[in-house]
């Protein structure tokens, strides 16, 4: 499938929406079980996993599509409102064309093309009736699986990966949503294109192909995370995010006073920050680190642990087993067997 065969089938007019654009009200709404929220009615959308293609979720043109067992997504209806609802299951809204405006608890939203809305379960939220032009496409996916497998995965390559992904979910739960602005991103885009020609014209291996890419898409958006954060007032005077970047990178030989005169602030105020920032010293976030870089190695070479510990920097391989065994709770050994 090419993009323009691609562009065809997810702009096309589905019977329900057809209907709609002649004056049809889907009101399979009232049938739904509704909750108080804040002290008004709103509906709860049941999560309920279809197989096989172009099969009904909520409402008759809302088409969901299933990839493997965690994850499915459904391309919105147009012409038709969504009322307020919620739903036990994290919404990754992703606008292909056109824009979308929403209430996503009591704040006014409108997606542009590109752009990403990470919505929280529970979290009360309506759509507006979209034009001939918009079309989003939403991926619904359990809470565990975003955070217990995804993110836990991207956490785990560099204290930066995880003071992002940290930032990330500390927004979300306080918040309920999250707005990436990935308009000019190139490759959120080309992940998402790719994503839905898998789905409609399957390879030999579509099932991994396609989780392999949704991981892409979740790994660019804290890309997209950081350009956001990072733009933001308060972190244009506050260096944490270059001095964890630094550590990252220079973790082997850098030391406190190092990252002080790199960043021309004094020592002290080095592990304020950190300790603010990821709740860390500036010792362990080093040992975070060094730990986080071995353990890669260990998953993704078959090199020798002691060489590992020592490029990790550990000259100690005694001291390096017990703080590996505290990390992780198993030996080095044991983590690479796994």
């Amino acid at each position: 499938m090419n993009l323009n065969e691609l562009h065809e089938r997810l702009t096309r007019l589905s019977d329900s929406e057809q209907a709609y654009q002649a004056g049809v009200y889907f009101n399979g709404w009232e049938d739904m079980p509704k909750e108080l929220v804040y002290g008004r009615e709103v509906i709860r959308i049941p999560y309920q996993p279809l197989a096989g293609h172009g099969e009904p979720l909520s409402n008759a043109g809302q088409n969901l599509w299933t990839i493997q067992e965690n994850l499915s997504f459904k391309r919105n209806s147009r012409f038709n409102p969504v009322p307020e609802h919620i739903h036990s299951y994290i919404e990754l809204n992703y606008v292909y064309s056109g824009r979308c405006p929403q209430v996503v608890d009591g704040t006014p939203v409108v997606l542009t093309q590109n752009q990403v809305l990470l919505i929280d379960t529970d979290c009360p939220h309506s759509i507006a009736a979209l034009g001939m032009e918009d079309v989003m496409v939403s991926v619904l996916i359990p809470k565990g699986f975003l955070r217990d497998n995804l993110f836990l995965r991207f956490s785990q390559s560099s204290v930066l990966s995880d003071f992002f992904i940290n930032a990330i979910n500390v927004q979300t739960d306080h918040n309920h949503f999250l707005l990436f602005h990935a308009e000019k991103d190139r490759r959120i885009s080309l992940f998402f294109q790719e994503l839905f020609c898998e789905y409609l014209d399957p390879s030999v291996n579509s099932g991994d192909i396609m989780m392999y890419l949704f991981s892409l898409i979740m790994a660019e958006l804290i890309n997209v995370y950081e350009s956001d954060l990072t733009q933001e007032e308060t972190f244009s005077t506050n260096p944490i995010v270059g001095i964890l970047r630094y550590i990252e990178q220079n973790f082997a030989t850098c030391t406190q006073a190092s990252v002080a005169e790199q960043f021309h602030i004094s020592q002290n105020y080095v592990s304020t920050l950190l300790k603010k920032h990821t709740g860390k010293t500036y010792i362990q976030t080093v040992q975070a680190q060094k730990l986080k870089y071995a353990a890669n190695l260990l998953k993704n070479t078959d090199r020798p642990i002691t060489e590992i510990a020592s490029e990790a920097g550990y000259e100690n391989i005694s001291f390096f087993y017990k703080k590996f065994q505290k990390q992780f709770g198993c030996s080095p050994g044991e983590f690479r067997d796994r």
